[in-house]
């Protein structure tokens, strides 16, 4: 759904005030601390060795799907700051024109992947575009893959195993693909949602949601990013500890950079606001966020097993977002059978250690789903948990030209609206502008 789309739907606004969506069913701190309460775990995920994927095709030979086999490694996404740009500009100095280079900030990532562990195995079928999610439906009708146009599709029988195998969860999706000529490259991109409908081992009575962001091959399968998030009050997957050093391997994708950010409001006084379409009507809201420098890692070792850890840096932008999702007649339960699609629209600004602004780019999520969660220890407390996908473009500044694509996986209360948001961001890099070499 594009912006101008979404921004026309809506159901009729609710009669008198409009409930705040900022007062404090908990304490903002409170309702924020439960949602921080969560095990990440950022993986790159290749095509598994010896077992490429399986060609799916209808009685005429057209493919209309493929059987996924997910090798799934350690992924080090380092995000920072760099001052080593310039920026050239002609200035007027006594009625003369003259060159004069600044120095400015530049967003970078060290990307370095690590070693195997784990799997994903799912079979990816192409679907019409008003396909419903509903897991353990009937299967969809048979869609031949068109890589000229965007196209939808579902991630069915999902199963990840971490480690061993004892570990892990089962899971279903949807996703979109973009064209050639939408992303900048030649390749066919790809973006996904996920959720797990059960997990087993360590992962039990655990709900969360991942999101894929990558390339898809036909004779390979999919290659990128795979971000799944967990909430866990009970600290059963994370860990404050240090974990073990990564077993770096060579680059998993060249000319293409990740990077890493946290959205979370400055305080309980950055308000959300109602947004409203042409007739008046709710049709969503506009969001304000701080953007922060975000670390993850995770591990699948046999002694101690499946953990992640996380760390929240320093607050490097801002993020604003329209986001087409009408509380009042969400069109949905909300469930994993029956979530609620959503769509936004994301400016990303940035600046340096001084505060000027180094450039912007937008994201235009329009593929999502989001699905009613709960927080332990806050009861009738509202929260959700959002994912969504979709084309990065607008650059300004030093992300002029920039192209590639935006995950979301996020988590928010509602009354208070307290954020926790994460966003991986696939870059197509063949110059390196936005990476910096592993071991500098």
């Amino acid at each position: 759904m594009s912006q101008e789309a979404a921004a026309t739907t809506g159901s009729a606004r609710p009669a008198g005030a409009l409930p705040d969506i900022n007062a404090e069913t908990y304490p903002f701190d409170l309702v924020e601390h439960l949602l921080n309460q969560a095990a990440f775990f950022d993986m790159f995920s290749s095509p598994e060795p010896g077992k490429s994927g399986s060609i799916i095709r209808d009685s005429s030979g057209r493919i209309t799907g493929i059987q996924i086999s997910e090798e799934l490694r350690r992924f080090d996404i380092v995000t920072q700051l760099s001052p080593e740009s310039k920026t050239i500009s002609d200035v007027t100095v006594n009625s003369g024109r003259v060159r004069v280079a600044e120095d400015t900030a530049a967003l970078r990532a060290i990307n370095v992947l690590g070693e195997r562990i784990g799997r994903f195995r799912s079979r990816w079928m192409m679907v019409p575009q008003d396909f419903a999610w509903r897991p353990g439906g009937p299967e969809p009708a048979a869609t031949p893959l068109d890589g000229s146009q965007p196209q939808r599709f579902v991630m069915l029988d999902g199963n990840c195993e971490f480690g061993d195998g004892g570990d892990g969860f089962r899971g279903y999706g949807t996703g979109v693909t973009y064209p050639p000529s939408a992303n900048g490259t030649s390749e066919l991109h790809v973006a996904a949602v996920g959720t797990i409908l059960s997990g087993f081992g360590r992962f039990a009575g655990h709900e969360g949601t991942y999101v894929y962001g990558g390339t898809l091959s036909a004779d390979g399968g999919f290659k990128g990013s795979l971000l799944i998030r967990v909430m866990d009050p009970g600290s059963e997957l994370r860990t404050d500890g240090s974990l073990p050093e990564i077993e770096a391997h060579p680059p998993a994708e060249h000319g293409v950079t990740y990077l890493l950010l946290r959205g979370q409001k400055r305080d309980k006084y950055e308000h959300t606001a109602y947004s409203f379409g042409p007739d008046g009507q709710v049709n969503g809201l506009d969001v304000s966020q701080q953007l922060r420098i975000f670390h993850l890692d995770c591990t699948a070792g046999r002694r101690r097993g499946v953990r992640s850890s996380y760390e929240i840096g320093p607050v490097i932008g801002q993020m604003t977002a329209k986001i087409r999702f009408n509380l009042f007649n969400p069109g949905a339960p909300g469930t994993n059978e029956a979530p609620i699609p959503f769509a936004s629209y994301n400016t990303y600004t940035f600046f340096d250690g001084s505060g000027r602004r180094i450039g912007s780019f937008d994201a235009d999520g329009n593929e999502g789903q989001t699905f009613n969660m709960t927080l332990s220890g806050a009861p009738g407390q509202r929260a959700l948990r959002f994912g969504g996908v979709g084309p990065i473009l607008n650059g300004t500044g030093e992300f002029r030209g920039i192209r590639g694509l935006m995950t979301d996986n996020s988590v928010v209360g509602v009354a208070p609206h307290a954020l926790a948001t994460c966003y991986i961001l696939r870059i197509a890099d063949p110059e390196g502008r936005y990476r910096v070499a592993f071991g500098n």
